[in-house]
C-alpha cells in the first residue's frame, strides 16, 4: 500500500530556547586563510555538545590535533596524560569551570598559563573579569567569528614567540605576561 503525501500534514515548527542556539559567522575569507602546520595538539573544553563539536570539527579542519571534553575535571585528566600546545576553554561548565581548571592545570604545569584561551557568553560577569584582568587572559566572547578564533590564536602563538610553540608539558618554563593584540572587536586580552 503506497501512502500519498497529500495525506500528510507538514510539522510545525519546533521552537528552540535561546540558550540552546549556537550562532556561528562562516564566510569565505574563514575557508581560504591558510591551515597551520599539522601537529599542533589542542585541548577544547566546552559543556555544550553542540558548541564543542562544532569548534571541534572547524578546528580540525584547520589542521589541529584537538581533544574534546565537557568539563574541567575531563580536562585535567586529558592535562595529565599528555601535552598540549593551546588549551580552549568555557568559563561556565558543571562541576569545575574554566576559572578552577586553569589554576588546577598551572598548578601541575606552570608553563601552560600562557597557552589558555578562554571563550564566555557573559561579558558583564565581574568575577569573570576579575580573573580575566589578573592572569592577563585571552578571552572570545560569544557569540565570535572563526577568523576571530584564528586570529586569536596567531596572536597567541605570536605572543609565546613561535608559529606553532612546543607543547607545554615538554617546555616547563614560565612565559612572562604580556597583553595580546586584538583587531576583532568581540575579542578582548585583559590586561
Amino acid at each position: 500500500m503506497l501512502i500519498g503525501l497529500s495525506g500528510m500534514r507538514p510539522r510545525k515548527p519546533e521552537t528552540l530556547e535561546p540558550e540552546k542556539v549556537v550562532t556561528l559567522h562562516i564566510n569565505d575569507a574563514d575557508v581560504a586563510r591558510p591551515k597551520p602546520g599539522p601537529g599542533v595538539k589542542v585541548l577544547l573544553l566546552d559543556d555544550r555538545d553542540d558548541f564543542r563539536e562544532v569548534l571541534h570539527e572547524y578546528l580540525v579542519s584547520r589542521s589541529y590535533q584537538v581533544t574534546s571534553v565537557w568539563s574541567g575535571i575531563e580536562g585535567l585528566r586529558e592535562i595529565m596524560k599528555g601535552g598540549f600546545d593551546l588549551v580552549i576553554c568555557d568559563m561556565m561548565m558543571p562541576k569545575m569551570g574554566g576559572e578552577m581548571f586553569y589554576w588546577a592545570v598551572t598548578r601541575v604545569r606552570p608553563a601552560a598559563s600562557q597557552h589558555f584561551i578562554f571563550f564566555t557568553g557573559h561579558r558583564n560577569n565581574p568575577r569573570n573579569e576579575f580573573f580575566f584582568q589578573r592572569i592577563n587572559a585571552t578571552v572570545l566572547y560569544k557569540p565570535f567569528k572563526l577568523s576571530a578564533l584564528d586570529s586569536t590564536i596567531r596572536d597567541v602563538f605570536r605572543r609565546l614567540g613561535r608559529h606553532t610553540q612546543p607543547s607545554f608539558v615538554a617546555v616547563e618554563q614560565q612565559a612572562s605576561p604580556s597583553t595580546v593584540p586584538m583587531d576583532d572587536l568581540q575579542t578582548r586580552s585583559a590586561g
